[in-house]
C-alpha cells in the first residue's frame, strides 16, 4: 500500500508527544512489510520542507500555527501522486481529511480529543477554537472507519456521534528495556514522573500528595522527567510547597537514562485528567514500576487495579498520597506489584500495533472496492 499519513507534527517537533512516537514507530514497520509511507506536517524553523528518514518520506507544509491552512494545498499537491488510503493521525485537533480529500479512501487513527480539558492548556480562544474544531466530527467523519488506540478514546467518539460500528480499538506498543540492562530499584522510597511536562497534565496534583507523604517518609524522593513548557511553573510549584530540595527535574532523556530513573523508582505518578493512551504508564510497568494514576479517560485501563498498580479519583491528592504511602512502607510489596506489572506490559508490542493496523487499512480498502463495484453495477 502507497499511505499518506496526516498529523500536526513528526516526531523531532518540540510539540510531538506519545502520538508522534506512535506514528513513527508503527511507519518503521509498515516500511518493513513492503508498504510505503509519506508523512504531511507541518514544518519548523531549521527543518527542511522534504526529507526521507529510515524509510519515512516527510513532507512539512507551513509552520504549527499556520498547518490548517497550508494543509489543502501541500495536500491537494500529495493526492496527484499515486496514494491508496490517507490516513488522518488525530490528536487533539481533527484536519476533517475525509472532505480535504473526498475522491480517496481516508481512515482516522485517532489518539485523543481534547474536548474541555483544552481550557486547562490553552488559552480561551485558542481553548474555544479546539473545542469548536471538535464539533463537525459526527457530520464530516459519518462515513470514515476510525481505530482508536484505548477503549477510552472509542467512548469519547461514541459519545461525539461517531457510529460504534465504525471504531475499533488497537491499542499502542512500548519500548521496552534493553535486554541485559540492570534496573537497580533506589534504597529509598522514589517516586516518578516521565513525560511531557504540560498544564494539563495536572502534575501538581503529584507535588501536592509528595508534600503530605514527605513527613512521614523523609527519605522518598521524587523524579520528574521529561520537557515541555511548563517545567518552570511546576518547579516553581515545588519551591512554594516546601519540597524542592527532594525533587529532581531531569529534563529530556535519553533512553538509557529514562531506563536508569525509571528502574530507581518504587511508583510511577500520572495524574492527568485525560489521555488517549497513557503509554508512559505501560512502559513504567515494562521496567516494574507500579503506577499510581488518575482513574480518567486513557489510564484506567493501562493498569491492573490493585495487581501492577492503582487507579485513585482523580484530583483526589490525599487519596494519591495514600497510595504512595502504601508503597513506601512495603518495599517486598512494591517487588510483587513491579513482576506483575512486567507481565502486564509485555504483550504490548509495535510488532502487534503495526501488524493490526494494517489489517485494518487492507479491510478499509477491500470494502472501498466493494462500494465502487456496487455504485457500477447499480448504474
Amino acid at each position: 500500500m502507497r499511505l499518506l499519513v496526516v498529523n500536526w507534527h513528526d516526531w523531532h517537533h518540540p510539540h510531538a508527544g506519545g502520538a508522534e512516537v506512535h506514528l513513527r514507530e508503527v511507519a518503521l514497520r509498515w516500511i518493513e512489510a513492503g508498504h510505503r509511507v509519506t508523512l504531511l506536517c507541518s514544518g519548523e524553523a531549521g527543518r527542511p520542507r522534504g526529507e526521507t528518514e529510515d524509510g519515512i518520506r516527510i513532507v512539512r507544509a507551513g509552520l504549527r500555527p499556520t498547518f490548517n491552512w497550508a494543509l489543502p494545498r501541500a495536500l491537494r499537491r500529495l493526492l496527484r501522486e499515486p496514494v491508496d488510503l490517507v490516513v488522518e493521525d488525530l490528536n487533539k485537533i481533527p484536519l476533517y481529511l475525509p472532505l480535504l480529500a473526498a475522491a480517496r479512501p481516508t481512515f482516522v487513527l485517532a489518539h485523543h480529543l481534547f474536548g474541555s480539558t483544552a481550557f486547562l492548556e490553552a488559552n480561551p480562544a485558542v481553548a474555544s477554537y479546539v473545542w469548536l474544531g471538535e464539533r463537525g466530527l459526527p457530520r464530516a467523519y459519518r462515513r470514515t472507519p476510525f481505530v482508536a488506540v484505548s477503549a477510552s478514546t472509542r467512548d469519547d467518539l461514541v459519545e461525539r456521534g461517531i457510529a460504534p460500528e465504525n471504531v475499533e480499538v488497537v491499542h499502542g506498543g512500548i519500548r521496552f528495556p534493553p535486554p541485559g540492562l540492570a534496573l537497580r530499584r533506589s534504597p529509598h522510597p522514589t517516586f516518578t514522573y516521565l513525560g511531557r511536562i504540560k498544564r494539563y497534565k495536572q502534575i501538581e496534583l503529584a507535588l501536592a500528595a509528595f508534600a503530605r507523604v514527605l513527613p512521614d517518609v523523609p527519605a522518598a524522593r521524587f523524579a520528574v522527567a521529561g520537557y515541555g513548557d511548563h517545567t518552570s511553573a511546576l518547579a516553581r510549584e515545588a519551591a512554594r510547597l516546601g519540597v524542592a530540595d527532594r525533587v529532581t527535574f531531569h529534563g529530556r532523556t535519553g533512553e538509557p537514562e529514562k531506563w536508569r530513573i525509571l528502574g530507581e523508582s518504587w511508583g510511577f505518578l500520572y495524574t492527568s485528567p485525560k489521555e488517549g493512551w497513557g503509554l508512559s504508564s505501560v512502559e513504567a510497568q515494562a521496567a516494574g514500576v507500579p503506577v499510581i494514576a488518575s482513574d480518567s479517560p486513557g489510564l484506567r485501563e493501562t493498569l491492573l487495579e490493585g495487581r501492577s498498580g492503582f487507579l485513585v479519583p482523580h484530583g483526589d491528592v490525599e487519596a494519591l498520597a495514600a497510595r504512595m504511602r502504601t508503597l513506601a512502607a512495603d518495599r517486598d510489596r512494591v517487588e510483587r506489584m513491579g513482576d506483575a506489572a512486567r507481565a502486564f506490559a509485555a504483550p504490548f508490542t509495535w510488532e502487534r500495533s503495526a501488524a493490526r493496523l494494517l489489517d485494518a487499512f487492507e479491510r478499509r480498502l477491500r470494502w472501498r472496492r466493494i462500494e465502487r463495484e456496487g455504485a457500477r453495477a447499480a448504474a
